[in-house]
């Protein structure tokens, strides 16, 4: 490994590392709440995609 191909590595890594610290887990909370959306909607098994139906009190797939 040349030092001019692990010194642009190393900055990848520390720039990837300073992002992620300023999102400060922003991303990750919206991935996660995207994945419990699409994992309710697509077990739910009543046909129709309605992500509100908890917010309007109504039972899944008796909307």
């Amino acid at each position: 490994m040349n030092p001019g191909s692990f010194m642009k590595r190393l900055a990848t890594a520390l720039a990837l590392g300073a992002a992620l610290l300023a999102t400060n887990g922003c991303v990750l909370v919206a991935a996660a709440g995207a994945g419990y959306l699409v994992h309710d909607e697509a077990t739910e098994d009543d046909g129709t995609f309605d992500p509100l139906e908890d917010v309007r009190d109504v039972e899944d797939g008796k909307n």
